[in-house]
This record gives structure tokens, C-alpha cells and sequence, in this order.
């Protein structure tokens, strides 16, 4: 195990009792997750509450291999430079259990608590999802591959459809894709997201 992967389980070991506030838990949601066409409707969960948020000390990765169509996912990793911008859900107990199970916790991805800020400036603890160490993560970041353009099209609109700020919105408009991966999202997905009430 690296150093990088050392500092990432060292983190991810941090006692964050703090996340779990009553009956509900506060979960830093950055990638598809971020789209009410996939958490809502895919997965079946139905947020208790949602705020848009900053986690100051990470960034968005794609350090975790995916296969066909999707040659990487999003991960959330440690970075002191960076800021990772996502969706802070409040859920129930059985809700993110389903998230965990949904992402492969904890072979897949392993859970992590960060200190987010609100965009309005309330700082609250969340749990978030980053890739566990292992053979699927990658390990430097210029070796992590780019994104299909239907996964990074669910970052883009779950980003604007959370209200996230223009500038990480640009960010993710500016990413680059994976020229093999073409495929846009869904129509139905996009028109589901818009049509929620």
C-alpha cells in the first residue's frame, strides 16, 4: 500500500459519529448521484432534505475503474489544494444503507466523513463515497481515465439541477470525455429530472 492510499484509509477511519445527526444521516453526494434520475428514481430514494454544498480538502477523481461503456466513476479523494462541490442529503437510516449496498460498500467504495460547508455557510459532517484501495483504484491521477459523456452528462445537469455554482458547473463543462463512450443520458431521464415536483 502507498503512501496515497495510506493517508486515504487513515482518513476514511476517522471516528464520524458527527454525520449521523438523530434519525437522519448527511451524505456529500458529487457524482450521478448528484441526478433525481438516478437517486430518485433508479434507486429509489427520496432525500429528506438537499443543500448545496462545498467539501474544502477534496476533489472530484475518477480513480475508480468501471468496464465497458464506463471506463471510470467518480470518487471523492483527499486533496489540500481542491474543493469537491456536491449535494448534501439529509436521508433516513435505510436510505443510505441503500446507498452504501447501490455502490458496492465496501468493495467498490469506501465511506468517508468531510467537513462541508453549506452554501449558505452552515458547516456540517457528511459521510461521502471514495474509492476503496485496491486493484480498481487508480492509484495517480494523471493516469485516471476520462468519463463517458453520458456518465459526466449526469454530473453536468445534477449540478445545475442542485444549484451548484456556475463556476463547478463550468468545471464540469469544460472536462473532457471519452471519445469511444459518445452516449448522451437518457431523454427520459432528463425529462423525468425536469418534470419532478
Amino acid at each position: 500500500m502507498n503512501s496515497r492510499s495510506l493517508v486515504l484509509v487513515a482518513v476514511c477511519a476517522y471516528d464520524a459519529s458527527a454525520a449521523l445527526l438523530g434519525d437522519r444521516i448527511s451524505y456529500l453526494a458529487y457524482g450521478s448521484n448528484l441526478h433525481p434520475a438516478v437517486f430518485e428514481r433508479r434507486r429509489g430514494i427520496k432525500p429528506l432534505a438537499m443543500s448545496p454544498a462545498v467539501a474544502p480538502g477534496w476533489r472530484l477523481a475518477f480513480d475508480l475503474r468501471g468496464g465497458g461503456a464506463e471506463p471510470s466513476f467518480a470518487s471523492a479523494r483527499p486533496d489540500a489544494r481542491r474543493e469537491l462541490y456536491g449535494a448534501l442529503y439529509d436521508l433516513t437510516p435505510s436510505d443510505w444503507a441503500r446507498v452504501c449496498a447501490s455502490e458496492g460498500v465496501p468493495f467498490g467504495y469506501v465511506v468517508c466523513p468531510v467537513r462541508c460547508r453549506k452554501l449558505d455557510g452552515e458547516i456540517e459532517w457528511a459521510y461521502t463515497l471514495a474509492a476503496a484501495p485496491g486493484p480498481m483504484r487508480i492509484a495517480n491521477e494523471a493516469d485516471e481515465p476520462v468519463p463517458s459523456e453520458r456518465y459526466l452528462g449526469y454530473l453536468r445537469e445534477g449540478a445545475r439541477l442542485s444549484g451548484l455554482p456556475d463556476s463547478w458547473c463550468s468545471y464540469l463543462d469544460d472536462m473532457s470525455r471519452d471519445p469511444a463512450a459518445p452516449l448522451p443520458i437518457p431523454a427520459e431521464d432528463t425529462a423525468w429530472a425536469k418534470g419532478r415536483k
